[in-house]
């Protein structure tokens, strides 16, 4: 639920981590973005999956 995004992220709920490492011969090493969500938070970011019986 894309409404929520925002909310979780004023909430402290969903994180951003920006990785950035220096190899042994001083290059340094972008490695981008990366999200992070608390376990509470799943259920308020993703509705709970339907289920379908293909078998009738």
């Amino acid at each position: 639920m894309v409404s929520q995004f925002d909310i979780l992220v004023e909430q402290g709920i969903i994180t951003l981590d920006h990785l950035i490492k220096r190899t042994a011969n001083g290059k340094v090493v972008e490695k981008g973005p990366l999200f992070k969500i608390k376990p509470a938070g799943i259920g308020l970011l993703f509705p709970p999956s339907k289920i379908y019986n293909l078998v009738a």
